[in-house]
């Protein structure tokens, strides 16, 4: 009886480890991702400045809908906060409660924000293509890091788990 309680804690010990070195390596995948879906965000806010009048409000929401398909986004938590705020606040609030992006990765995001809706339509597109270019690097640096670390840590999760498994036997 005491063998079977002891394996399964064993056993138990071995996956929470290995879990939480999975769950590390994948905030890096995360990051990588994230990064891109916005670059692809910001290519349709481009191309819906350029050739539409729409609002902006309509502009996000149809981003929100066609890149994030109905998942949680800065777009449209931008969105829920507009009214109450305004368009520069909004943007720099849902991009700090992104959890995907690092310190970096959010300053160069906001910076998009200072400007949004304060310029006009050549204004608004330089400052897409600028923050597009600046996002190419943060996706370059993102890819880097993951190929560094994404084995890494799921290695070391697991690693960790068979020694205190060791060490409890």
């Amino acid at each position: 009886m005491l063998f079977f309680f002891k394996m399964i804690l064993l056993f138990g010990v071995l996956s929470l480890c290995t879990s939480i070195g999975i769950l590390k390596a994948k905030s890096y995948e995360n990051r990588v991702v994230e990064l891109k879906k916005i670059k692809n965000a910001l290519a349709v806010l481009k191309s819906k400045i350029e050739f539409t009048y729409e609002p902006i409000k309509d502009i996000f929401e149809e981003i929100s809908q066609m890149v994030y398909a109905k998942q949680e986004n800065i777009f449209q938590e931008t969105l829920q906060k507009i009214e109450h705020a305004g368009v520069t606040q909004s943007w720099n609030s849902a991009v700090e409660k992104n959890i995907n992006l690092n310190k970096e990765d959010k300053d160069t995001i906001k910076m998009f924000g200072k400007l949004l809706g304060k310029t006009d339509k050549e204004g608004q597109i330089n400052e897409i293509i600028l923050t597009s270019q600046l996002l190419d690097t943060q996706i370059e640096k993102a890819e880097q890091e993951k190929q560094r670390n994404y084995k890494l840590f799921k290695t070391l999760g697991t690693v960790i788990g068979i020694g205190l498994c060791i060490i409890l036997i």
